[in-house]
């Protein structure tokens, strides 16, 4: 290791000051358990992409201390949002999984483990490796938190109730200060886009190709049909919406003769199809990961010459192969519109 002795000693003081002490004797309940794995794996170093011991990064950690109580969690922070019940701030429990930004207006960067106390345990970052951080709503992680999930089965909350409904365009598992919660709140009032049972609307989850298909025909007002164009959509919630969007030209199947209405979307492939859907021309500069020889190289273009898109700045990458996220989505389409 490369921490000195003193360091050492001095960090595995800081943890038992923090350690909470629902657990301390008798018999444990999975939260606890999770929490004691964790504190297990304490020394490891934080490494980027680290999924074991010898090295972890935020999601790795979490994964790997959930697998140890035979529970599987997506890989990325952003997919591991997906999973679980959206659990209020105020019912934390042991074991939760919490959620936050690192930059005002970005995508899930960082998730955490409650361990009680109004403070968590996460692989943070090469500084600090895996520390014990408070997430007080006053607090750094406090204020960029964006939401907590549920992933243990039968985890009741003690005195919860069923949450009230939500106005129209609020979700449980979307947070005001989530960056796209504008853009949400605004489609959804717009009766463009949709959430899910308990007003979840899942905003890290990749958007789906019925997704978009429905969600483009709401908004341009296409005439849905019945005159299924691909073999595998009869059935299917979204058939409608996909023949209306085939027909006009805005998306295309496989060579198959399929459309997979359940694959997640590309980014490359919304700039496509936005590209087609709303005319867009135009160029930008050139994002580092996107060729000229890329197929969808002019409709990235034009999505970013447009504003719809502006790629990652920080990196000035797009991503093209990336999944889109549902918030994502709903970004690039209000964009379009207005």
């Amino acid at each position: 290791m490369r921490k000195l002795t003193s360091v050492v000693a001095a960090f595995a003081t800081v943890f038992l000051l923090f350690a909470p002490t629902s657990f301390a004797g008798g018999s444990q309940g999975i939260g606890d358990q999770v929490v004691d794995v964790a504190y297990d794996y304490s020394n490891s170093p934080y490494v980027y992409g680290g999924t074991t011991p010898s090295g972890f990064d935020c999601s790795g950690f979490t994964q790997y201390v959930f697998a140890k109580v035979g529970i599987d969690l997506n890989r990325t922070s952003g997919a591991q949002y997906s999973q679980g019940d959206h659990v209020s701030r105020s019912n934390l429990q042991p074991g939760d999984l919490l959620f936050f930004n690192y930059y005002d207006g970005g995508s899930i960067s960082h998730v955490g483990i409650y361990i009680g106390n109004n403070k968590m345990i996460s692989a943070e970052n090469p500084r600090d490796d895996i520390t014990v951080a408070s997430v007080a709503p006053d607090r750094y992680w406090g204020k960029r938190m964006v939401g907590a999930k549920r992933v243990i089965p039968d985890q009741v909350e003690t005195g919860s109730t069923t949450p009230e409904p939500l106005p129209t365009g609020q979700y449980h598992d979307v947070a005001s200060n989530y960056w796209a919660q504008d853009y949400i709140e605004r489609m959804s009032k717009d009766g463009i886009i949709n959430g899910y049972s308990g007003d979840i609307f899942k905003p890290e989850a990749s958007v789906k190709r019925g997704e978009v298909a429905k969600m483009l025909a709401v908004a341009l007002d296409l005439p849905t049909s019945n005159n299924n164009q691909f073999s595998d959509i009869s059935g299917h919630w979204s058939a409608e919406y996909v023949n209306a969007a085939a027909q006009k030209g805005y998306l295309n199947g496989y060579k198959d003769g399929t459309f997979k209405p359940e694959q997640p979307m590309e980014r490359e492939e919304i700039a496509a199809l936005f590209a087609k859907a709303f005319g867009l021309t135009g160029t930008a500069g050139d994002f580092a990961d996107v060729p000229t020889t890329n197929w969808a190289y002019d409709e990235i273009q034009a999505l970013a010459a447009n504003g719809i898109s502006e790629g990652y700045p920080m990196s000035n990458t797009f991503k093209p192969a990336n999944e889109t996220s549902r918030s994502e989505f709903a970004t690039f389409l209000y964009r379009a519109l207005y």
